[in-house]
């Protein structure tokens, strides 16, 4: 057993990165490179271990030899599939993005939402309502036609809120397409309890 003393320990890792923009923006630029970059810094790694004395010491020590280069192999390049859309079709940018252009284009098979259910706290009913436009704006634009909402407006945040909420909405409803859950920013416990409850009490589809 390990005991340690609380005033001489620390937390490791990150803190919450969306409340700190320029930490993100940094921890992203270090995990997205290009295969070059990684490359680069792999090579770049393997040679300071091998200039380093103190580390090849102690990689001999446990029997390890690191080569300093990057073993190779034959790769197959895939050709570019082509998106088909209901009145077009198109290829891929070279960063094999097509997230805007199926958001501004009817696909091939569209189901429409005009069974669904909306929950929010009331402190939260301006997120509500503005959510509930971009839907309708979004979703018009790729010929997915957005029903009015069953709308619970729930008086707290508390779990026991949301899912009493949730049971009641679903047991008096024969079909329902999505339930789409708004929560505070940072509830995990909320957002835990809202997936158990959709995912194994009561299936349906859920959006928190």
């Amino acid at each position: 057993m390990v005991l340690l003393v609380p005033e001489l320990t620390f937390l490791t890792g990150l803190s919450d990165l969306r409340k700190n923009s320029r930490m993100l923006k940094e921890v992203m630029w270090e995990m997205i490179q290009s295969p070059q970059q990684h490359y680069q810094r792999l090579t770049n790694l393997l040679r300071r271990i091998r200039d380093t004395p103190d580390a090849s010491r102690e990689l001999e020590r446990w029997g390890l030899c690191l080569d300093t280069d990057i073993y190779r192999t034959q790769g197959h390049v895939l050709p570019v599939e082509r998106i088909n859309l209901r009145h077009r079709s198109f290829l891929p940018a070279d960063d094999l993005s097509w997230h805007r252009e199926v958001t501004k284009e009817v696909p091939i098979a569209v189901i429409s939402i005009n069974s669904w259910l909306l929950l929010y706290p009331k402190r939260l009913q301006h997120v509500a309502k503005d959510l509930l436009a971009a839907m309708r704006g979004s979703c018009g634009a790729m010929g997915m036609q957005v029903g009015q909402p069953t709308v619970q407006e729930l008086r707290d945040d508390r779990i026991e809120s949301y899912v009493r909420a949730i049971q009641s909405c679903l047991g008096s409803q024969d079909k329902v397409q999505l339930l789409l859950c708004i929560i505070p920013s940072g509830r995990d416990d909320v957002y835990g309890a809202v997936k158990k409850l959709c995912c194994v009490q009561s299936p349906v589809p859920s959006q928190v």
